[in-house]
């Protein structure tokens, strides 16, 4: 009897433990820079946008260069800055992340003034940002895609 407990007991740690290993996701390096380009629809001018005259009725179209400097990660949580340019006009604003999800590829950023939602797929985020500014600043869609440089 003791022996047949011993023998289910090892059986069961050597069946849970490539099981345990296996569930555990190595959280991916994010530091660096993401660069791309913003695809973004605004409707009132504002820190990214200055000189924007678009409206709900008729909303600016705007594409800028996008750099997404990741300057810290601690785990899952991540720090930088966004920087966007073109037009004549460059902007600087901090961000703060998580990484979450299955695999930890899910992606959940919120800067000063609005949210990023996205998913990485090797050096690729793609991902959409809302930002809802109120009847004093702008409100914002873009969804763009970002590759990770080394």
């Amino acid at each position: 009897m003791k022996r047949t407990r011993i023998m289910s007991l090892t059986t069961a740690l050597l069946i849970a433990c490539p099981m345990i290993a296996f569930g555990a996701d190595k959280v991916p390096d994010v530091t660096g820079k993401w660069v791309g380009k913003s695809y973004s629809i605004i409707a009132g001018a504002g820190a990214h946008w200055p000189t924007n005259k678009g409206t709900f009725d008729k909303p600016g179209l705007s594409e800028k260069d996008l750099l997404i400097t990741v300057t810290g990660q601690d785990g899952r949580r991540f720090w930088g800055i966004t920087t966007l340019s073109g037009n004549g006009e460059k902007t600087d604003e901090p961000f703060i992340g998580e990484l979450h999800g299955k695999h930890l590829q899910d992606v959940l950023v919120a800067d000063t003034d609005g949210y990023l939602s996205g998913e990485i797929h090797g050096d690729v985020l793609s991902f959409c940002y809302a930002q809802a500014g109120g009847k004093a600043s702008s409100s914002v869609v873009s969804c763009s895609e970002v590759k990770h440089q080394h």
